[in-house]
């Protein structure tokens, strides 16, 4: 058996930092596989590595985080033999691990990747690129940027949470018209919004996993309207800090396709990566489009809607 790992050495905090390539090597072949591990040196490195080597191997590890795991997944996507994707999270917020309940701690990860299983997730398109949990726009697309590195290794969520409510009531909205497959589901000035498949987006906003699967075969949408008022300015930050989305102000539905017509040019993220601004975006969801390797804790949990996620998601689709 033979595995490619794929590691970003500069990921995260400095205590995920002592898991070395020769660490990590020695663990895979213990478990029997012959390693090539390749460290990542410049942005789009794993993408590219992904893609032109992936398909001579068993299992693909990646190594890093929530950026360095979007590169590897649109590297795979369109290999003819893909192998299934193991993911080390070693990155400061790790949203899509927590929504897969992989531990931070890379020994136990790499434990899990061994006595997990093989399940196919989706995955989203926007316009002709891939991402694997979220793709945003507006107030907290920016704060990964904006949030100093030195604060993040020290605080973890604790520094997009400040970083994001300082800029809130200073962020530029952006009138939109928003369609389904149905035609048009609604329109306003927003300060963000996020078409997610994950229990937390950014560090910042999280949904309960009762909520959420990651095999439907749609998306969460969660869109954050220009307060009008100090008091729906208090209200929105409430929400943003208890996780209690039912405000006004705040609108979520959930959906296979979306699509955004802004009135100027919008920056977008996809998992916190940044992508030339424009006016027109079309989000897909693609069913099952990768297989992954899922921990133990995770079979039949969270692949799934529980009732009252059931119930919460009729509600919020009847806008």
């Amino acid at each position: 058996m033979k595995a490619l790992l794929i590691i970003n050495p500069k990921a995260g905090r400095r205590r995920n930092r002592r898991h070395t390539a020769e660490y990590l090597r020695r663990a895979f072949e213990l478990h029997g596989y012959d390693c090539d591990i390749i460290a990542t040196k410049k942005p789009r490195e794993a993408e590219r590595i992904a893609h032109s080597m992936a398909e001579k191997y068993d299992l693909v590890v990646c190594s890093g985080g929530d950026g360095t795991l979007n590169e590897t997944v649109n590297g795979l996507t369109g290999l003819e033999n893909c192998p299934p994707l193991a993911y080390l999270p070693t990155g400061t917020t790790n949203d899509f691990a927590g929504s897969l309940g992989l531990s931070t701690d890379v020994a136990q990860a790499i434990r899990d990747t061994f006595d997990g299983t093989k399940e196919k997730l989706d995955l989203g398109r926007m316009n002709d690129r891939c991402f694997v949990y979220v793709a945003s726009f507006g107030a907290f697309s920016e704060s990964s940027y904006q949030t100093p590195q030195k604060m993040k290794n020290r605080f973890g969520r604790l520094a997009y949470v400040l970083e994001s409510l300082r800029e809130l009531p200073a962020m530029k909205s952006h009138r939109m018209k928003i369609y389904g497959a149905q035609g048009e589901i609604c329109r306003g000035s927003y300060l963000f919004g996020a078409v997610s498949n994950a229990t937390s987006i950014g560090g910042i906003l999280h949904y309960d996993r009762g909520d959420i699967s990651l095999s439907d075969g749609k998306h969460e949408v969660l869109l954050i309207k220009k307060p009008e008022s100090l008091g729906m300015l208090r209200r929105t930050v409430r929400a943003l800090i208890t996780g209690n989305y039912a405000v006004d102000g705040i609108q979520t539905f959930h959906t296979s396709h979306v699509r955004f017509e802004s009135e100027d040019e919008t920056a977008w993220t996809l998992d916190g990566e940044r992508c030339e601004p424009t006016k027109s975006i079309a989000i897909d969801n693609i069913h099952s489009a990768m297989e992954f390797i899922i921990p133990p804790a995770c079979r039949g949990s969270r692949c799934g809607f529980g009732e009252v996620g059931l119930a919460k998601h009729r509600l919020n689709t009847a806008l």
